[in-house]
């Protein structure tokens, strides 16, 4: 659980996926860069969210077992950490709202649906109305693949992301031991740097 020293990150650092805002003026020799992050055999195309996520679990859980990292935002992302703390691969998929959006948007029946219709089902299994039936539909769909992983993998799941609440009861239900830490991938940003 090699933790960089102070010297290598000064504390006046940010990550970023994808493009940043021309609006933000941050400094690029300030960027944590993917090769910064003590988790071991990463790819070099795994996004720096994904490597957080994961090193900061492993140091977390003590680094004595294998684990999963499921950070549930726009994309549902599922990381495999090993019980040495090595990238041991992935699942990725469109994550809740991101489906939403593409059934509304790309069939002629079904609504877009706003973020106030996105909020925790307790609707039946089979709801009667369209937009819980949309929603408790990729909900179902989300918990099962996380659900089926977790019987891949020996450890943990760690839970992470803005849609960590709506997964969260779900996966408790089904009797999965979760560790909710909504946000794992800052708070371990904060802890390479620091």
């Amino acid at each position: 659980m090699a933790k960089p020293s102070r010297e290598v990150i000064p504390p006046d650092r940010w990550a970023a996926v994808g493009q940043v805002s021309k609006a933000l003026t941050l400094p690029e020799e300030s960027r944590v860069h993917l090769d910064q992050v003590p988790l071991k055999d990463v790819p070099s195309w795994l996004g720096i969210d994904r490597a957080l996520a994961g090193w900061g679990a492993w140091c977390r859980s003590g680094g004595a077992e294998e684990l999963l990292v499921v950070d549930a935002g726009t994309v549902l992302s599922l990381t495999r950490v090993t019980a040495s703390g090595c990238f041991g691969g992935g699942l990725l998929c469109a994550g809740l709202r991101l489906q939403l959006q593409a059934m509304g948007e790309r069939t002629a029946a079904l609504p877009v649906l706003g973020a106030q219709a996105i909020a925790i089902d307790q609707s039946p299994t089979f709801p009667r109305d369209t937009a819980s039936a949309m929603t408790q539909g990729v909900i179902q769909s989300l918990l099962g693949l996380i659900h089926g992983a977790t019987r891949q993998v020996q450890g943990t799941l760690w839970l992470c992301g803005g849609d960590a609440p709506l997964l969260l009861s779900g996966l408790l239900a089904r009797g999965v031991a979760v560790h909710h830490t909504p946000d794992l991938v800052m708070e371990s940003l904060v802890d390479l740097v620091s």
